[in-house]
């Protein structure tokens, strides 16, 4: 099981321009309509998508929204 941003940390990390995380960011911003500024705060955990949102990610991703997006009593248990 790998959270929204746990997929995206498993992605290479590349000097070369665009990078697969840069495409990964666009991707979802795109499905989302929202700005890869936007992205990168969910990434990191500053802002969280709403539920619609979510669904449009699991979509696109292949990964049920409750995997991606886990709340904080399923966080905590697959923290362990």
């Amino acid at each position: 099981m790998a959270t929204f941003s746990e997929i995206y940390e498993q992605i290479p990390k590349r000097e070369a321009a665009p990078t697969e995380r840069t495409k990964f960011i666009r991707r979802i911003a795109d499905a989302t309509k929202k700005s890869e500024q936007t992205v990168k705060n969910w990434l990191s955990g500053r802002q969280r998508p709403d539920a619609l949102t979510q669904s449009v990610i699991a979509k696109v991703l292949k990964v049920p929204a409750e995997e991606l997006f886990p709340t904080e009593e399923r966080k905590e248990a697959h923290d362990e």
